[in-house]
């Protein structure tokens, strides 16, 4: 039998911290900052009181950090 990974399409703060090492206290000041974007997805016309980060959006979050300097 073949093993498929599936690779999320979204993540809650807490799998977006798994994801990225970074705290969930970390993730949610992000999201409070304005700085990482999350939505709530809808179902038969109701918005959900869940947020969830899109996978794009964790990545473009996590890119734009600053790179690591490096002594010359």
């Amino acid at each position: 039998m073949t093993a498929v990974a599936i690779e999320p399409v979204s993540y809650s703060y807490e799998t977006a911290s798994a994801a990225t090492g970074l705290s969930v206290d970390v993730i949610q000041r992000a999201v409070r900052a304005g700085d990482l974007e999350v939505r709530y997805p809808q179902v038969a016309g109701r918005t959900l009181s869940k947020p969830v980060i899109e996978r794009d959006e964790l990545a473009r979050w996590i890119s734009q950090g600053a790179p690591e300097r490096r002594s010359p």
